[in-house]
């Protein structure tokens, strides 16, 4: 797979609601601004230092400082590593993956089942009703000179004779 960032992060608005009613609009904003710069790393967690955070978060050190406490209630300081992890955002972030795979997947055995160029698969997508079959020579039946007629052929021939 690609590594490619994902375009989207999933946001199940009646469960952000249900777990965030108690923070005010700041937090919200700095909680928001912190979960989308998880998503976009790639270890998809952040790091345990507040001078980051507070950045990240876009509030001064001295506010985040206040606001801490009740922020990162959502999430789980990893000893091992020393970064911050959000349990739910690290679910969607597999499924979102998951879905960006099977995708990919999907979209690569619908192109290569068949050995077309892309202007001959083209052509078939927007034209279905036109056939281009080729000739072993390597021209369609349609780029061919036209037949002559039976009765035209006959015409020559009594012609020259």
């Amino acid at each position: 797979m690609s590594k490619r960032r994902l375009p989207y992060m999933p946001l199940w608005v009646e469960d952000y609601h249900r777990d965030t009613r108690h923070l005010s609009t700041e937090e919200h904003g700095a909680y928001l601004l912190l979960l989308m710069a998880a998503w976009e790393a790639p270890s998809n967690s952040l790091p345990d230092d507040d001078q980051t955070l507070s950045g990240l978060a876009k509030v001064a050190p001295s506010r985040w400082a206040k606001m801490k406490p009740r922020i990162m209630t959502f999430w789980h300081l990893d000893g091992r590593s020393k970064m911050w992890v959000q349990k739910r955002l690290k679910k969607e972030r597999r499924l979102a993956v998951d879905r960006k795979q099977k995708a990919s997947d999907a979209a690569a055995t619908r192109w290569n089942k068949t050995k077309k160029g892309d202007a001959q698969a083209m052509l078939e997508q927007c034209y279905p009703s036109i056939t281009t079959n080729t000739k072993p020579n390597g021209f369609s039946k349609r780029a061919g000179a036209q037949k002559k007629s039976d009765i035209c052929e006959l015409k020559e021939a009594f012609a020259d004779g």
